[in-house]
């Protein structure tokens, strides 16, 4: 299901797709509606709706051109503004949701998705419309998003998923169809339009999960792709995992892979998982890996991995914790050589009547010298709540002061107002100011 050269579907009702799948939703939304009073269940509507504001300092420069990011005290600040809605109607077993969010560009998207249990199985369908952004980098060398001209709002994709359990046997299957063309929010799109009818190309693809447990304890899983993978393919705001192919699609041809894993086995106290990857279409057709973790030495954990198709050993990890406040892990090559090492923790404090607690991090190379370090204060008390993180990495050989950010919240039920602040090395990055409504 893909266009031709000229824009003309090879299957023509993908231009009405978009206006089926939606008035399928909504006439299942009237069925559901008109089973209420049979079943005498209610209306239920719950949702949130926020502002945004981000504000940036716009970086100072003593010629004509703003062509440096010179720190300065006095500066000109730019700003963004973005309303999102997050929306849910329960009539009885079905749910109606809608997402979408609106900023100074304009519409970004409008997500439909309705979701119905059927008793054996579950059904949630999604369509997903959006207005084509791309990142780009302006003269005041700041990563801005922009709209693709037209700027429409198009088509982009629709997500079936049905799920379900009989027998012991837990089965997931999710078609889709999807514009594989439609650029991508965060990153630069070289072509200056994008058009609906030149530029948009639908594939269809298929992921099938299965899982059961023959024995306790132990699970088997298998997952076949077909003409799809477990990435993701984002518009502006939002995403799902699951995309289709490029370069293939159900309807005219089609790549596909399986992968059956088996979890919790033991062998003499030795717990393990294997996984067998077949790929017919790839260069490694088989693949077969495996790791596992042996936790019996107190409160250490040593975990490890390894490819028997080619036989490869990937490295080893062990990590450890103490009186659920201190927390460490270290790798180690396939020789147990060191490679890295990350400590973390937790000291609750007290500050009197609000709850407070002190975090500090740090990652350290393959040559013992800290990479990065991170220490956080963070403090609450009924509808308050705000806390200030400090970060510091390696930068030019020796440790720098990288962020420093504060946030501060209030609730008033139902309102939330909350407040940030980031400071980065040559000084303001980001301010953002929020309200949301829940109800």
């Amino acid at each position: 299901m893909r266009t031709g050269g000229n824009g003309t579907p090879q299957w023509r009702t993908i231009q009405r797709h978009q206006w089926v799948v939606t008035v399928a939703v909504s006439f299942l939304l009237i069925l559901t509606l008109a089973g209420q009073e049979t079943h005498g269940e209610l209306l239920e509507v719950s949702g949130r709706y926020s502002l945004a504001t981000i504000v940036m300092p716009v970086p100072a420069s003593l010629i004509g051109v703003i062509q440096v990011n010179t720190p300065a005290e006095m500066t000109l600040l730019k700003f963004g503004i973005e309303s999102e809605l997050d929306f849910t109607a329960t009539i009885w077993d079905a749910k109606f949701h809608l997402n979408s969010a609106i900023n100074i560009a304009g519409l970004e998207r409008v997500i439909l998705d309705g979701y119905i249990d059927l008793g054996l199985f579950d059904v949630k369908l999604e369509v997903w419309h959006a207005v084509p952004f791309e990142t780009v980098t302006d003269v005041s060398h700041f990563a801005n998003w922009v709209v693709i001209p037209p700027g429409d709002l198009m088509y982009v994709k629709t997500r079936l998923e049905t799920s379900g359990e009989f027998r012991g046997l837990s089965f997931n299957n999710l078609l889709m169809i999807e514009d594989v063309n439609f650029p991508s929010p965060y990153a630069d799109f070289i072509p200056l339009i994008y058009t609906a009818v030149q530029s948009q190309s639908f594939h269809v693809g298929d992921i099938l999960t299965l899982a059961f447990t023959p024995y306790p304890g132990v699970t088997v899983s298998s997952v076949t792709n077909m003409c799809a993978d477990s990435g993701s393919r984002p518009v502006k705001g939002y995403s799902a995992s699951g995309r289709v192919s490029t370069s293939s699609t159900l309807c005219d041809g089609c790549v596909w892979n399986e992968t059956l894993t088996v979890t919790g086995l033991e062998y003499c106290g030795f717990p393990f998982w294997l996984s067998l990857r077949v790929n017919p279409c790839g260069d490694e057709i088989l693949r077969l890996s495996g790791g596992g973790s042996f936790s019996k030495l107190g409160s250490i954990e040593l975990s490890g991995s390894f490819s028997l198709f080619p036989l490869l050993i990937g490295g080893y990890s062990f990590s450890f914790s103490l009186c659920d406040q201190i927390s460490a892990k270290v790798s180690l090559s396939k020789d147990f050589e060191f490679r890295s090492a990350s400590v973390r923790c937790n000291i609750d404090l007290p500050f009197n009547s609000m709850t407070g607690r002190f975090t500090t991090s740090a990652v350290f190379g393959d040559d013992l010298e800290a990479s990065s370090i991170s220490l956080g204060v963070s403090a609450s008390q009924g509808t308050f709540s705000g806390g200030l993180n400090v970060g510091i990495s390696q930068q030019q050989d020796t440790l720098r002061l990288s962020s420093v950010s504060t946030n501060i919240g209030m609730t008033f039920t139902p309102v939330r107002i909350s407040f940030s602040v980031v400071f980065g090395r040559t000084g303001l990055r980001q301010a953002a100011l929020n309200v949301g409504v829940t109800f």
